[in-house]
């Protein structure tokens, strides 16, 4: 399936009431405050944010599939994911519905961005990151994810690893909360490609 990247104006209440909505769907990062604080990003030239559009299937009005965005900053703060001076931009915000998950939407979307990055003649290198891999190959980890709920459909580390990504560190990113109220944080793989 082709798509494209479209920009997205947060200041559009229309534009903002679908990214809520879908990021509501992803399971994070869908409060008025992230939002705005996006917007915020995006005004400061430090975040450039796309939808995933798609042709309908019934030729109508093409189709916000998901939504993709190349940053140069890093929440929270990490000068190897991101930096403010372009040389480093990562992608984040990545997310495509699960009824356009397959037919390589994507990797396209993926390509899109790339693209961009290689445009921006500061930019040296484009990183990920995502879900450790260790929850799906280590036996004990990925019990504790089945505790949490939290199992992944697939292991997106894997998929930006073929997408030619290359792992330079593992660390605690993302935060939980325990059924008990305990706190955590789920270990993430980072993952970069160099594009000079």
């Amino acid at each position: 399936m082709i798509c494209t990247l479209t920009p997205i104006n947060l200041y559009n209440p229309s534009e903002y009431t679908t990214l809520q909505h879908q990021r509501h769907i992803c399971g994070w990062d869908y409060s008025d405050e992230s939002l705005l604080a996006w917007r915020e990003k995006q005004d400061a030239d430090l975040k450039t944010f796309f939808w995933i559009i798609v042709p309908s299937k019934n030729g109508d009005e093409p189709v916000r599939a998901g939504h993709i965005s190349l940053d140069a900053y890093a929440s929270p703060p990490d000068p190897g994911l991101a930096q403010a001076d372009h040389s480093v931009l990562t992608i984040q915000s990545f997310f495509i519905l699960p009824e356009y998950r397959a037919g390589g939407v994507g990797r396209q979307a993926m390509q899109l961005v790339e693209a961009m990055a290689v445009k921006d003649p500061r930019c040296q290198t484009v990183t990920v990151n995502a879900l450790s891999k260790e929850y799906l190959e280590n036996e004990e980890k990925r019990e504790f994810l089945k505790s949490m709920n939290a199992v992944p459909q697939f292991a997106a580390v894997l998929w930006y690893e073929r997408l030619g990504y290359v792992r330079w560190k593992t660390e605690p990113r993302y935060p939980y909360q325990l059924p008990d109220g305990g706190e955590g944080m789920y270990e993430a793989d980072f993952l970069r490609k160099r594009l000079r």
